[in-house]
């Protein structure tokens, strides 16, 4: 076991070795990931084993972390903590991937080494909101947050109220 995670493996000599990998990857490291988080610091503790399950090889692994989210709501940054597990059927075809039992996800793999990183930032984009929002009402509070540092509540001005005006005109 190393703390080092390399960057390329073969899963299925790793499942073959029933080994384990253990460690950090940067959390600056993972591209795709960029557009969706409000900060690149921080690490994200990583935890593979690789085994076989009768004659499947399988990645059992961990993956812990807190990501800087944009709130899609205001823009702000959105604390969201990670610490979830995944299970990847390692597979030559679409076939064997039908094949694979419920609680199993497929990984293809077709002989060349796999980028660990990519492998990562796939599961962790997997489990991630489409839009991941603050758990309050985020524009409502920050509006109030900023009427009370004016010390001015200001009273909102109706759309309407010009029609409303030409109502009573009319009458």
């Amino acid at each position: 076991m190393s703390d080092k995670l390399p960057d390329l493996i073969d899963p299925l000599l790793l499942a073959e070795r029933r080994s384990v990998l253990s460690g950090a990857i940067a959390i600056a490291a993972l591209e795709r990931l960029s557009d969706l988080i409000a900060e690149s610091d921080g690490t994200i503790e990583v935890e593979l084993f690789f085994s076989k399950e009768g004659k499947q090889p399988v990645v059992t692994g961990s993956i812990k972390t807190t990501l800087m989210l944009k709130c899609q709501s205001c823009l702000q940054s959105l604390s969201w903590p990670l610490d979830f597990g995944f299970k990847l059927g390692i597979v030559a075809s679409i076939a064997e991937a039908d094949r694979l039992e419920i609680d199993c996800e497929p990984l293809l793999f077709n002989g060349e080494k796999i980028s660990l990183p990519a492998l990562i930032e796939d599961e962790i984009l997997l489990v991630l909101p489409d839009y991941p929002r603050h758990g309050h009402d985020c524009l409502k509070q920050r509006k109030n947050g900023n009427d009370m540092e004016q010390n001015n509540p200001a009273k909102a001005e109706n759309p309407f109220s010009v029609l409303a005006k030409l109502k009573k005109t009319g009458d």
